[in-house]
């Protein structure tokens, strides 16, 4: 089955990762999308990273399954073609600074009144209005700006890290999708189709004041710990690897102390609630299971761990998570042959729908083009290729 977002219709005029990434999770959930790609080059992702064929790793991803045309949108007819496209979808995403869309003809005014209906993701980087909305943003700006690169130092360590990731733009892709989705809903019930706005900073923003920011949250608490109950997550050193743990109730915090063999009886730490008044022997309890792990085979730990119920994750390096026994359980990886970038091997969508299954139509994502002229010839202008190619309307 095609999954339960079956029969929607998306124009995806974005690029890079947050916009393209929101639009191929909808496709990933039964979708169908046009993407809407400029000449020469595309989407700049194609060529960013681990690239084969004008396919790279982050572009398949966000993607696969998509149908890529080259429309000039400068030109009235490829502007002409675009609305044609918008005028039978159900979704369209863009990503451009504010007044680029407004300048192309393309802004929700333009494309609302080719179609009422129409829920219209509007991504931007900080915002619609204020200082900083006339700059370009990319991730790293973003992760500086919202607090998310402070928010990553710590004890020791008090310059501002980027994670490893492009995890503003990631997060950004999964708020858009959620609120497509709910827009989609609401036009269901009657409200018909509207304008969303969304900013790379305000995403980050609620993303890290869920936890990262409890001083700026709770303003007449306890601020003499760090802002994040996360801060201090560090691995369990081991003779040969490295363990993740979290123990915040009673059962596990006293497990954990047990799997490494050491004494918690103290009643001053029993309870949550004791602990909390009495951090400085927490820290003493947790400063001799760190010292005792060190004489812990990987093995021995995690054999320890589970029979104290304690939670746990053995530390892997991304090359050794698609092999991973419960990974592989999970049929998290499906492989197969892109036949402009070779052997790719992918996730599948996360979400499994019993009721309504979501398979990829189509696994590889699309080459430059590769459905110019099947799209065009949709829109009624079968006999126009030759003459819009020509003219440099379609490529």
């Amino acid at each position: 089955m095609p999954g339960p977002l079956d029969g929607i219709r998306i124009v995806d005029i974005s690029i890079a990762i947050t916009g393209p990434l929101a639009a191929g999770m909808l496709v990933d959930q039964g979708a169908e999308c046009v993407k809407v790609e400029q000449a020469p080059l595309g989407d700049l992702v194609r060529w960013i990273g681990t690239s084969v064929g004008g396919i790279s790793a982050m572009f398949q991803v966000a993607n696969r399954g998509k149908r890529s045309i080259v429309l000039d949108l400068r030109q009235d007819d490829g502007l002409a073609i675009l609305r044609d496209l918008v005028a039978d979808a159900d979704v369209m995403v863009q990503n451009f600074r504010p007044g680029v869309a407004e300048r192309l003809g393309v802004a929700y005014a333009d494309m609302a009144a080719v179609n009422p209906d129409l829920v219209y993701a509007d991504l931007t980087g900080f915002g619609t209005t204020g200082p900083y909305t006339h700059r370009r943003v990319y991730d790293t700006a973003v992760q500086a700006q919202s607090g998310m690169a402070d928010n990553q130092t710590g004890l020791n360590d008090d310059k501002p890290t980027f994670l490893r990731q492009l995890a503003a733009d990631k997060l950004t892709a999964y708020t858009a999708c959620q609120a497509v989705t709910a827009a989609l809903l609401a036009r269901q019930r009657g409200a018909g189709g509207q304008h969303i706005q969304l900013s790379m900073l305000d995403a980050c923003i609620a993303f890290l004041f869920v936890d990262g920011a409890e001083h700026e949250v709770i303003l007449d608490g306890d601020h003499s710990g760090p802002q994040s109950v996360a801060a201090n997550n560090t691995a369990l050193v081991l003779t040969d690897g490295f363990v993740a743990v979290a123990a915040p109730n009673d059962t596990e915090f006293h497990g954990l102390a047990a799997a490494f063999g050491v004494d918690s009886s103290d009643p001053d730490i029993a309870r949550i609630t004791d602990r909390l008044r009495n951090r400085p022997k927490v820290s003493l309890v947790h400063a001799e299971i760190r010292r005792n792990a060190t004489g812990f085979t990987l093995a021995e730990a995690e054999a320890a761990l589970e029979a104290n119920s304690v939670p746990f994750g053995t530390v892997l390096s991304v090359e050794e998570v698609p092999e991973d026994p419960q990974v592989v359980a999970n049929e998290v990886f499906v492989e197969h042959d892109h036949p402009a970038a070779g052997r790719i091997r992918q996730h599948r969508p996360p979400a499994r729908f019993l009721g309504t299954p979501a398979e990829l139509r189509e696994l590889s994502a699309p080459t430059l083009g590769q459905h110019t002229d099947e799209v065009v010839a949709e829109t009624g202008r079968a006999d126009l290729i030759d003459s819009l190619r020509e003219a440099g309307v379609i490529g």
